[in-house]
């Protein structure tokens, strides 16, 4: 006998799981590495276009973190409309005009012009990269939710080794042409900063071609009609059988359910009242202990990566310089090379970066490849809550050692290990989503992700000055803030839930 009506949870899983779900999984991944990619070139081409845009280390630093100033400037902006608008209707807009940016700010031919356009980029990218986990969420049911979050992310994690790719094809040649109609010379940083850019439109592409609204989203807004056809044309590409065949006529109406009524004619207001919730019972303390841990991860994983590339290269050198291999620690190894706002560098006018540096940058890379892949594997079997506590401590413990171990090569690799603490960002989000409802679920991500971003410009900023100043004890400050967040992740409601 036919069911005459059906729960949401019970319409999405007779979709199937089939052709539609593994594209949008692939898509989201490609959308996560495009946002990373863009945003995390910039920080390989600091060294090499320095001379040409006039920069110092204070000027890196800013230059590398204006895209997130931008991400946490507009991140409350894009959850807001994400779940008010609707998330396709922000995503493709965004990766369009953030792909827009990254074309003009490669030709960029002044610092400040750089740092406009870098901004404004990472004003459109930060769409697409928070609203992207409630979208694909929101097509799954809650047993595969995390693990499809986390499938995604390994994706993610492909998709980002378009850097190292770049970096060796493009980015080490040393060649250059000028156009007379903007008067610009070309080198390869430029062409490298466009190819970062060009994954965002590609997927923009692919997303309006291919992928409807989020069916969630249309059925907490009230339109059952049109969430009924999203379901319709996900069973049909998922089982090849005619939409008619699909057996949901009638969607039970739950607690998000709500009618489509007039909606609040003052737009700040209407912001406000839909984020205000968050931050009151019984949603204040998820969202706070989503955000402190958004924010450690990415002050970590984002604030150290920006001199990651330049501390590597430096390193490699003085390998190279040292035919004795005398044991020295990071922090000695910046004291000689002069890692000061205002220092003379060693090195002037790079053209290129050390091989290795790639290979370093693609370790990374592959650690979170691979932690993503494993994780994916035994999340609902382990639970979030292992995963989030080993991953932080594991973190703090390879910042503790890098003030003391005086194997350069160990220490890349220590530090190498640190940046994967960025594998708990997927983890995170999977669980803040699933701690809020569809009505607030991109705002939450988005405001955690806010504060993240806060975290990225705090570390990028602080770790080129404190290096400078008081390079033993910059170490200590993830250490700490990764025990703290450890520990604070037994807080979260139902973070040790397992599925079989």
């Amino acid at each position: 006998m036919i069911k005459s009506s059906h729960s949401f949870e019970d319409a999405l899983a007779l979709t199937g799981f089939g052709k539609f779900n593994y594209i949008l999984i692939l898509l989201s991944g490609a959308i996560l590495g495009a946002s990373f990619v863009d945003i995390g070139g910039v920080n390989l081409i600091l060294a090499i276009a320095q001379c040409e845009l006039e920069m110092n280390n204070v000027q890196k630093g800013i230059l590398s973190s204006v895209g997130y100033f931008g991400i946490i400037l507009s991140s409350h902006l894009w959850g807001f409309l994400a779940d008010t608008k609707g998330r396709k209707k922000i995503i493709v807009p965004a990766l369009v005009m953030s792909f827009v940016f990254t074309v003009i700010s490669s030709a960029a031919k002044s610092f400040w012009v750089m740092v406009l356009f870098r901004f404004l980029h990472g004003f459109c990218i930060c769409a697409p990269q928070s609203i992207i986990y409630a979208f694909l969420g929101e097509f799954h049911c809650a047993n595969n939710r995390a693990r499809v979050l986390l499938v995604a992310s390994v994706v993610y994690s492909i998709s980002c080794l378009q850097t190292p790719i770049y970096g060796v094809t493009v980015l080490n040649q040393e060649w250059s042409f000028h156009i007379p109609v903007i008067d610009l010379i070309v080198r390869p940083w430029r062409l490298f900063l466009l190819l970062c850019g060009l994954s965002s439109v590609l997927c923009a592409i692919v997303m309006e071609m291919y992928i409807p609204e989020s069916p969630k989203y249309t059925f907490a807004q009230g339109d059952e009609v049109k969430t009924l056809l999203i379901l319709q044309t996900i069973f049909a590409r998922n089982t090849g059988k005619p939409a008619s065949e699909y057996e949901v006529k009638c969607i039970d109406k739950d607690k998000e359910y709500v009618e489509i009524v007039a909606k609040e004619s003052n737009f700040f207001k209407f912001m406000w009242t839909q984020t205000a919730p968050l931050f009151k019972h019984p949603h204040w303390r998820n969202t706070l202990t989503a955000c402190f841990l958004q924010f450690t991860i990415c002050l970590t994983s984002n604030g150290f990566y920006t001199f990651f590339p330049e501390i590597l290269n430096k390193t490699y050198l003085w390998l190279q310089s040292d035919p004795l291999h005398i044991t020295s620690t990071v922090c000695q190894i910046m004291d000689l090379y002069g890692f000061g706002s205002n220092a003379t560098e060693t090195v002037a006018c790079l053209t290129k970066l050390e091989s290795n540096t790639f290979v370093n940058i693609t370790t990374v890379i592959l650690l979170h490849l691979i932690g993503w892949s494993v994780i994916s594997v035994i999340i609902n079997r382990a639970g979030k809550l292992v995963i989030i506590v080993s991953i932080m401590f594991t973190g703090a413990t390879c910042a503790i050692l890098l003030i003391f171990v005086e194997i350069p090569v160990v220490s890349t690799y220590l530090y190498t290990f640190l940046l994967a603490v960025g594998i708990n960002m997927s983890v995170v989000n999977s669980s803040t989503v699933e701690l809020f409802p569809t009505s607030m679920r991109a705002t939450a991500i988005s405001i955690s992700m806010m504060t993240g971003r806060l975290g990225s410009i705090i570390g990028s900023n602080f770790v080129g000055s404190a290096l400078s100043s008081f390079c033993t004890y910059t170490w200590l400050v993830p250490a700490s803030l990764l025990i703290l967040s450890g520990a604070l992740a037994f807080t979260i409601p139902n973070i040790n839930k397992r599925s079989k």
